[in-house]
């Protein structure tokens, strides 16, 4: 069996096919459903910048065409279409691919943390319905592991990549407690929202909202849980404030020199962080050369948010080594399945072995033992057996790990005279698992990954 992925993303695809092919949340199960009739297990993440599709399929290219078939008739787009934008994975490359779509290495922008929510989501509406079994279940959860990993122990995700988030980057910078600064928001456009939630999102509790038509800023501080106060108010507005964040339409610059010196005589020698994002510039220039004034206007700000990419892009070759670390682990894993159904075999054999025999010895000693004492001996027999079966069970996932897992699963099976056992088809069963005890750091790794989950 394979695991095989079919996508598009914001590199491959059109913005308007990405519109096309998305799905919401209560699409997902019906694309999943026709998926499943066709192959295995599967699920679907689907996001602004893509929409991805695994599954297990018996075969990759057949696998692939069907995936492809499902998609194109779920979302109405024309097979030939889809095709010559998708791009396809399977197996390994299937495997590090969630990884780095996970730690956020193929995102518009690199180690955004959005992505590992989706990932969880995507995984938690396939096994509502049923869609995701053992394997799927395993990756998607170790792809989550990798991906709390890679912003754990890199620094991939903790740069400001976006202009609001450089504006709060700043605000956090001169005020630490950000809670306790009072914050005025001048606008209340789409970029004073982006930046009144980021600041809410770091612990802002006290904003206060000022824009010319007094219904938006109204609208807007009842979203935010915030004050509004009319625009005549700016004056003392700016008194109380210690972080200004400016994004208005005005054409030209609504906080002058001649206010802000009116101002900063107020404020008895408390600094001021003006943060102008707007475009044409809110804050006269110089406004900045006033003492106490800290003024940041769009292009300090974009700088700020180009070395924050850069800063992040020198994290990849560092996220790459936990993707090919946690990817092995997971292979490691995904191999030892193939011998689940000779181990399992194995333990029954020996446990039904160990019943019989310890049945017959308590025909002739159960008059002269206690209770207690005939679950001592019932428990000195099950550990018998699994210090017995203990070393074999290891090396035989250690075998199929290395890929010789048939040849000593036959050997084992003629050995113990157990039944034949599809061993290819094995992983099917949701029930089994890869052993009693973890013989590879991946099998620990998935392990806890699926208690964590």
């Amino acid at each position: 069996m394979h695991i095989v992925v079919v996508g598009v993303d914001h590199i491959n695809a059109p913005i308007a096919l990405r519109e096309r092919i998305a799905c919401s949340t209560r699409q997902i199960p019906q694309v999943l459903g026709k998926v499943q009739q066709t192959v295995g297990e599967c699920v679907l993440l689907s996001t602004c910048n893509r929409v991805e599709l695994y599954a297990i399929c018996s075969e990759i290219e057949q696998g692939r065409a069907a995936l492809l078939h499902v998609l194109s008739e779920a979302r109405q787009i024309a097979y030939d279409e889809l095709a010559s934008h998708c791009y396809y994975f399977a197996d390994e490359q299937a495997v590090t691919h969630l990884f780095g779509v996970t730690c956020g290495l193929y995102s518009l922008v690199p180690g955004e943390p959005q992505i590992q929510g989706q990932v969880v989501e995507a995984l938690e509406i396939a096994q509502g319905g049923g869609y995701a079994g053992p394997i799927m279940s395993a990756l998607f959860r170790a792809a989550v592991v990798a991906g709390k990993r890679a912003r754990s122990e890199t620094a991939i995700s903790r740069n400001a990549t976006s202009i609001s988030h450089v504006a709060v980057q700043l605000a956090r910078h001169l005020f630490p407690n950000l809670h306790e600064a009072s914050i005025l928001l001048v606008g209340s456009g789409q970029m004073s929202e982006l930046a009144a939630r980021n600041l809410c999102d770091n612990g802002a509790q006290r904003l206060v909202i000022i824009n010319r038509t007094q219904t938006n800023a109204v609208d807007l501080a009842n979203t935010l849980n915030a004050q509004h106060r009319s625009f005549n108010e700016l004056a003392d507005a700016l008194v109380e404030a210690d972080v200004v964040i400016s994004s208005t339409k005005a054409p030209r610059a609504v906080i002058t020199a001649e206010l802000v010196q009116a101002v900063m005589q107020k404020r008895a020698g408390r600094s001021l962080l003006l943060i102008d994002i707007a475009l044409p510039r809110d804050v006269d220039a110089v406004v900045g050369d006033l003492p106490g004034v800290h003024l940041y206007n769009l292009d300090d700000l974009q700088m700020e948010v180009e070395r924050g990419i850069h800063l992040r892009m020198q994290e990849v070759e560092h996220v790459q080594a936990i993707i090919a670390e946690e990817s092995e682990a997971f292979e490691r894993w995904l191999a030892s399945l193939s011998v689940v159904g000779t181990i399992s075999d194995l333990r029954q054999r020996a446990d039904e072995v160990r019943q019989q025999e310890l049945a017959r010895t308590m025909k002739h000693l159960s008059a002269t033992l206690t209770e207690r004492d005939m679950l001592a001996v019932q428990e000195l027999t099950t550990r018998l057996m699994n210090k017995l079966l203990h070393t074999p069970m290891l090396r035989l996932k250690a075998a199929a790990v290395a890929g010789q897992g048939h040849v000593y699963a036959e050997a084992m099976r003629y050995l113990f005279d157990l039944e034949e056992h599809d061993e290819a088809n094995n992983h099917r069963n949701t029930g089994q698992q890869a052993g009693d005890e973890a013989d590879v750091r991946g099998s620990r790794t998935i392990t806890q990954a699926v208690a964590r989950s």
